[in-house]
């Protein structure tokens, strides 16, 4: 299943409606890491956790879930 940006950004701005977001140029250094991240699938889709990246880098409290070493240090 295909999901459109517009829904991503929706569905961003509602995660972080409710609980606590980072700043934009944090959100865009997560996004970035995760688009060079060998276990993005589909560009949007983390394979270690099942997440949308976009989603989870917007939250403070969500850390980066790759194996060993997380890579949003």
């Amino acid at each position: 299943m295909k999901i459109s940006e517009a829904k991503i950004a929706l569905l961003v701005e509602m995660a972080s409606r409710s609980r606590p977001a980072v700043e934009d140029a944090e959100y865009e250094r997560r996004v970035s890491i995760c688009a060079d991240c060998p276990g993005l699938q589909y560009g949007k889709t983390c394979r270690y956790c099942g997440c949308l990246v976009q989603v989870r880098a917007k939250l403070v409290e969500s850390t980066c879930p790759f194996p060993y070493e997380p890579r949003w240090t």
